[in-house]
C-alpha cells in the first residue's frame, strides 16, 4: 500500500462558524461500519500491508545509511521517492474523479509490488547499491502519486453514505495501528533473518491487497463530468480549494505538520545513529514509539473524536510536535528519544484526523479525488522538502539544531493561528455554494 491519511473532497463557499460555544458532536465513533464485508475484509488486508510497508520504511533507510554513513543520502531517498507523488497527486485527483477507482487502484498496486520485488531480488543477489534504491524508490513513489488520492476517495464507496466518516475515521486508525506494528515486527524480523526479509514481507502483501480490491464491492458514486478538459478540471478544483479558507488552511497545515513534525522520521535511522549512538536499526524501536503513539490517539479520536472540536485537537497536535522535537534534540538518552517519537506520533494522528475530516465533512463525491489529490499535495511536499533539510543540516551542521529550529518553526504557527483568530475556521461544519 502507500501513503495517506485521509479521505475527503468539497464543493462550496465557506462559512466558517465560529464553535467555540457550539454543541458537541454526537457521541462516539461507530463500530458498527465493520458490519459491511466489503469495508471489514479491506480493512484488514489494509492493516496487514500498511503493516508490512512500515517494517520495510525501517529496513531500506537503515541499509542506506550504512551504506552510506549520511544523513543527506537518506534524506534525499525520501526527496527523489516522494516528489514522483507531489508531481502527480493532483493529476491522478482529476483521474480519480472520471474513471474506476477500484481499476486504477490494482494498478498501481501492481506497480508497486513490482517495485518491493525487484529491491528484493537485488538485495538477495549482493548488487543493491544506493543508487539502486533511489531509482526504485523514484518508480514506488510515480505509483504512490496516482494511487494515493485514489485510495482515499475510494474508501468511502465500500459503506453507505450515512457511515462514511466513520470509514474516514477508521481508515486513519488502520495507517496508525501500521505504525506501531510495523516498526514493532520489524525490530523482530531484521534481527532473526536481516532487512531482506522485511522486504519480501511487504512485497508478498500487495498480493493480499489486490485480490482484495479484485473482490469487494462498492456503492455507486458520482463521477465528474467529462465536457472538461483535464486540464480545466485540473484548474477547476484548485480554484475551488483556493477560494475556500478553511480548505486552503487545511493544505498549508498539511503541509507545516509534514515538513517539520512527519519529515523527521524518515531519517529516523540517521537519528538514531547521530544523537543517540546506537545501530541504525535502531530506528525500529523509535518508530514503534512513534506508532504507540499515534495509536493512543488514534483510539482517543475513535472514542472522543466527535465531542473534541477539530480546532482544538489541532491546537493539541501542534504543541506536542513542539515537545517532540525539543525532547529529541535535548537529549541523549535513547528511551527518552523514544517518548519524543511517541509524542510526534500523537501530534501526526490528532493533526491528520482533524484535517482529514474537515474537508471530508464537505465534499461531494464527484470532486472527492481532486480535493484530496491537493490535501495529499500539501502532505507529500512537505515530507521530502523537511527530510532532506533536516538531513543536510545534519551533515553540515547537527542534527540537534536542525530540530531545534523545526520546534520554533511549530511556535510561530501556533502564534500566527492564535493571534490572527485562524482556529474558528478548522470546525466549521458547512460550506455553502
Amino acid at each position: 500500500m502507500s501513503t495517506g491519511d485521509l479521505d475527503g473532497e468539497l464543493e462550496a463557499e465557506a462559512i466558517a462558524r465560529d464553535n467555540s460555544s457550539g454543541s458537541p458532536r454526537p457521541s462516539r465513533l461507530s463500530g458498527s461500519v465493520f458490519r459491511h464485508k466489503s469495508f471489514r475484509t479491506f480493512f484488514i488486508a489494509a492493516s496487514i500491508s500498511n503493516g508490512a510497508a512500515w517494517m520495510q520504511l525501517v529496513a531500506v533507510p537503515a541499509l542506506l545509511f550504512d551504506m552510506t554513513d549520511s544523513a543527506t543520502w537518506v534524506g534525499f531517498s525520501t526527496l527523489v521517492n516522494t516528489m514522483p507523488s507531489v508531481f502527480f497527486t493532483a493529476w491522478a485527483g482529476v483521474i480519480a474523479d472520471r474513471v474506476s477507482r477500484k481499476r486504477m487502484l490494482i494498478t498501481t498496486q501492481t506497480v508497486q509490488m513490482i517495485a518491493s520485488f525487484s529491491l528484493f531480488a537485488l538485495y538477495a543477489a549482493d548488487m543493491l547499491s544506493p543508487w539502486w534504491i533511489i531509482a526504485i524508490g523514484f518508480l514506488n513513489g510515480v505509483a504512490t502519486g496516482f494511487g494515493a488520492p485514489t485510495w482515499q476517495a475510494f474508501v468511502p464507496s465500500l459503506v453507505p453514505e450515512e457511515d462514511m466518516l466513520d470509514a474516514v475515521r477508521l481508515n486513519s486508525v488502520q495507517f496508525t495501528l501500521a505504525r506501531f506494528i510495523g516498526p514493532a515486527l520489524a525490530g523482530v524480523v531484521i534481527t532473526a533473518f536481516g532487512p531482506g526479509a522485511a522486504i519480501f514481507g511487504n512485497a508478498s502483501t500487495f498480493i493480499l491487497v489486490i485480490v482484495v480490491l479484485a473482490v469487494v464491492t462498492t456503492r455507486p458514486g458520482s463521477t465528474a463530468s467529462r465536457e472538461f478538459t483535464v486540464m480545466t478540471a485540473l484548474k477547476n478544483g484548485a480554484r475551488y480549494m483556493w477560494r475556500h479558507t478553511p480548505m486552503r488552511l487545511a493544505v498549508i497545515m498539511a503541509f507545516i505538520s509534514s515538513c517539520f513534525g512527519q519529515a523527521v522520521q524518515f531519517i529516523s535511522a540517521a537519528v538514531a545513529a547521530r544523537i543517540f549512538d546506537r545501530p541504525s536499526t535502531d530506528n525500529a524501536g523509535l518508530m514503534m514509539a512513534l506508532g504507540l503513539g499515534s495509536v493512543l490517539a488514534s483510539i482517543v479520536s475513535a472514542r472522543y473524536g466527535k465531542q473534541m472540536k477539530r480546532s482544538t485537537a489541532i491546537r493539541q497536535a501542534l504543541v506536542f510536535y513542539v515537545l517532540s522535537t525539543v525532547l529529541i534534540a535535548a537529549t541523549s538518552n535513547y528511551f527518552l528519544g523514544m517518548v519524543g517519537f511517541f509524542l510526534g506520533g500523537m501530534a501526526h494522528l490528532l493533526m491528520a484526523v482533524a484535517l482529514n475530516t474537515l474537508i471530508q465533512g464537505t465534499v461531494p463525491d464527484r470532486v472527492r479525488g481532486r480535493a484530496v489529490s491537493f490535501y495529499l499535495l500539501g502532505v507529500l511536499a512537505g515530507i521530502p522538502v523537511g527530510s532532506f533539510a533536516l538531513g543536510a543540516l545534519g551533515d553540515l551542521v547537527s542534527l540537534r539544531i536542525g530540530l531545534i529550529a523545526y520546534a520554533i518553526v511549530f511556535v510561530g504557527v501556533l502564534f500566527v493561528l492564535h493571534t490572527k483568530r485562524l482556529f474558528p475556521l478548522f470546525d466549521v461544519e458547512k460550506l455553502d455554494n
